[in-house]
């Protein structure tokens, strides 16, 4: 049986979706509203688990496999550093002198560097500057609704566009986002010699946190790929188009709207410039060296974050038309889940789609993905909120 299957969104699951859909031989199209992959902030360092990797591993070829190692950091091992303010070590949850599995560690990626390993190859499955509107089903099919007031039909729709995702308001409305009521300031310093000299060697070792008072939270996480971008394409994947990206710190300030001297509608509609400085003076009697990181880094590409997650993952009758990644599991940023379970989704929903191209019906595949999605996506979500009280010392969340 032929497919045709279309995604709505061009993030790293939707693209990881479409790698895996098209190593399988299955037609997609990706519907992507940003004018080009690099047409707007796309965040920085992620970090990809032993789920996440397991899924690029059986989504892409091999060789775009090789460029998405070759552009991480080395594999490092999770051992989950919290910090006081003045950077004395508070917690650890794993001996940091265990032996490293380089299948199973975690690695640190640039956001936007992955996003173009899983555009490459792509050229003629990605619209980008169209958004997905919404469906109606008929029949066998779905018709789907496009910004541009034009419709497309297809054997399957998959929303992965996001937390404010158009198709999950079709498919399953009464699905909960949960607002944790932190803000979060997110941005990036490039790493200089003054900088890698004099922040301690620990937070460079995978994700860290220091908390300090008022409930106010840095996340920390560098990234210092194995190879220099340009190198790595070289020698992988010729054809994939990366950007240079000199390595970095990224640090996230995370703290209760309250706690800002900024009020809500000032804290969305703030220049960069000033969330630095709202930044800055959060941190402003912390250790020097936090001080100093903060104060170095790039206004330019600093932005806004609210802290949401899903509260409550429905159930829906099997159509076709399904979810994956924060359209419908949407994580804290704690323990970084969110991108590893949406690469999940997506080789999760190919593997199952491989058995209709060989006699499987087609809601069936979708049924049996949409049932184990809906136990690891919600154990994600909720432990990504038990995860926000303890490390963001938000208020509890009933789930």
């Amino acid at each position: 049986m032929s497919l045709r299957v279309i995604v709505a969104g061009g993030g790293v699951g939707g693209l990881c979706l479409a790698q895996g859909l098209r190593k399988l031989g299955i037609e997609v199209t990706v519907y992507e509203r940003d004018a080009a992959a690099a047409s707007r902030g796309q965040g920085y360092r992620l970090r990809i688990d032993r789920h996440g990797s397991a899924a690029l591993r059986a989504c892409l070829p091999a060789d775009l496999f090789a460029l998405y190692e070759a552009t991480s950091s080395p594999p490092y091992l999770s051992v989950g550093r919290i910090y006081d303010d003045q950077l004395n070590l508070l917690y650890t949850h794993a001996d940091p002198r265990a032996t490293i599995d380089p299948e199973t560690a975690a690695r640190g990626v640039n956001r936007l560097t992955l996003r173009q390993v899983l555009l490459a190859g792509l050229d003629d499955h990605v619209r980008f500057g169209t958004t997905v509107t919404g469906f109606q089903l008929a029949d066998d099919q779905v018709r789907v609704h496009l910004g541009d007031g034009g419709t497309v039909t297809a054997d399957l729709l998959v929303g992965a566009d996001g937390l404010g995702s158009a198709v999950r308001r079709g498919l399953a409305p009464e699905a909960v986002i949960f607002d944790t009521g932190l803000r979060a300031i997110y941005g990036m310093t490039p790493l200089d010699g003054y900088l890698s000299a004099a922040l301690p060697a620990e937070l460079f070792s995978g994700s860290c946190l220091i908390q300090g008072p008022e409930r106010r939270t840095i996340a920390l996480g560098s990234y210092q790929p194995v190879l220099p971008q340009q190198e790595a394409v070289r020698r992988h994947a010729p054809y994939a188009h990366v950007d240079t990206v000199p390595d970095y710190m990224k640090w996230v300030v995370v703290a209760p709207q309250e706690a800002y001297s900024l009020s809500p509608v000032e804290f969305w509609s703030a220049r960069p410039e000033r969330l630095c400085g709202e930044a800055l003076e959060s941190v402003h009697s912390w250790h020097p060296d936090l001080v100093e990181l903060v104060r170095r880094g790039a206004p330019e590409v600093t932005t806004p974050i609210a802290i949401r997650a899903a509260a409550h993952l429905p159930d829906w009758p099997t159509s076709p038309v399904t979810l994956i990644g924060d359209a419908i599991h949407a994580t804290t940023p704690v323990g970084g889940t969110g991108a590893n379970t949406a690469l999940r989704d997506a080789a999760e929903l190919c593997a199952r789609l491989r058995g209709v191209t060989s006699g499987t019906q087609m809601l069936d595949a979708v049924s049996g993905y949409e049932s184990v999605m809906r136990e690891y996506g919600k154990a994600a979500a909720v432990s990504s909120l038990r995860g926000a009280e303890k490390i963001f010392r938000c208020d509890p969340v009933y789930v």
